[in-house]
């Protein structure tokens, strides 16, 4: 998902003020709205077990540590 994508997401979330800076951050900001567990791109996803989840894909990609 784009960043565009997750700023408008977190729009509709009702998610306020400054974005955080990465998307990472974003997402994880969007997943604690939600309810969820706010793990994209932490060193849990490598033991994540839900296989129907929206980040998954772009979650286990590979990322370089500052980018998180």
């Amino acid at each position: 998902m784009e960043l565009q994508q997750l700023q408008e997401q977190a729009d509709a979330l009702e998610i306020r003020g400054s974005y955080p800076v990465t998307k990472s951050k974003l997402v994880r900001a969007i997943q604690h709205r939600l309810g969820e567990q706010p793990c994209f791109a932490t060193e849990v996803r490598w033991q994540c077990a839900n296989s129907v989840c929206v980040w998954r894909q772009d979650c286990c990609k590979p990322i370089a540590e500052w980018l998180r």
